[in-house]
């Protein structure tokens, strides 16, 4: 696929549906371990042209930065930072995304030994959103089925103003170990750092909003929860990160995202698993019985089971309880 794209440097990110943080991804191509605090610095904290968040949102998720700059790529942060550096003359992003979310991201690089992007590639780009969207869904829930236990304790890692640890906890070192660090690199995890950066922007933004909560993929396949809170700098540090498995709830609702089910379909069925009854579940939701069965049905379909106990055993099996010997049958497969 990416032969259809020639370009000296390239980079898969996989991304939090919830908050569109980055949880981690294939960068061996992309922008060295020494660049990448002050790129995720620029991407959460700073705010520049084609931010992902922004891209998920546009009709079109697709943006090339020599057009979003209108010639000068000089008012770029990203651009003098990262991509001159890098010999990089242009940079085009797709954000990959289905209807149900956005799970992920392409960033592609060129330099001037390359021609410019043309349009018939933005639009090949752009076709590539929904599909690949939707197989990085596919793959997400499978893997979460398949993910293994630790029963590691948290782990916390305090940061500075540049991002260097000056304190981790005795447990730290497993978690940064089983986080995707992205290129192999001995630096922190990318999913770290983007969480670090993010939780300084809002902090900056908005002086109640001090904490952010994310998700990483482990090389287990465990779904790992980063908490990032920002600290006074008199501590010596600016940010702190723990890391642990997600908790029921967190993956609770990343599952739900990516089963497709709708907002009120996730309420119903987050009440299912607290084990609510069709009365109880109208009265907390103001539905009638009518609809709250109706939106059962929908949430029995998209998850492929028959029932509430089928629905609550099957995502307990499925995800919560990994170590369980699969079932041969076709059932077995997660439904998305």
């Amino acid at each position: 696929m990416l032969a259809d794209f020639p370009c000296e440097v390239w980079a898969g990110v996989t991304l939090d549906p919830l908050t569109l943080i980055s949880t981690g991804g294939n960068y061996r191509r992309g922008v060295p371990i020494e660049l990448m605090p002050r790129m995720l610095d620029i991407e959460y904290r700073e705010g520049d042209v084609n931010h992902i968040p922004d891209l998920a949102r546009r009709p079109a998720p697709v943006g090339l930065l020599s057009r979003e700059v209108k010639g000068d790529p000089r008012t770029s942060p990203r651009y003098r930072d990262i991509c001159q550096p890098l010999g990089q003359r242009d940079e085009l992003r797709v954000v990959l995304r289905d209807r149900h979310g956005s799970w992920g991201a392409l960033v592609l690089g060129r330099s001037a030994d390359l021609p410019p992007f043309d349009e018939a590639e933005l639009k090949a780009a752009g076709s590539l959103a929904a599909p690949l969207g939707q197989v990085l869904r596919r793959l997400l829930v499978q893997e979460s089925a398949r993910a293994a236990s630790h029963p590691t304790a948290p782990g916390l890692v305090m940061l500075d103003a540049d991002y260097q640890p000056v304190f981790t906890s005795p447990t730290a070192d497993h978690w940064l170990g089983e986080l995707e660090s992205g290129n192999g690199s001995h630096g922190l995890p990318i999913a770290v750092y983007a969480v670090a950066a993010s939780v300084r922007a809002a902090a900056r933004a908005d002086e109640a909003s001090r904490s952010v909560t994310s998700w990483a993929r482990a090389r287990s396949r465990e779904a790992v929860q980063l908490h990032a809170w920002s600290l006074d700098e008199n501590l010596g540090a600016c940010v702190a990160v723990a890391m642990e498995p997600a908790d029921p709830h967190g993956r609770a609702a990343f599952l739900v995202r990516a089963y497709g089910l709708s907002p009120r379909e996730c309420a119903v069925a987050e009440l299912v698993f607290h084990g609510y009854s069709t009365q109880e579940i109208g009265r907390r939701l103001r539905l009638s019985p009518h609809t709250v069965q109706d939106h059962l049905k929908a949430v029995f379909d998209k998850t492929g089971v028959r029932s509430r106990r089928d629905l609550v055993a099957a995502i307990f099996s499925r995800h919560y309880a990994p170590t369980a010997t699969p079932r041969p049958d076709a059932s077995a497969v997660c439904r998305v």
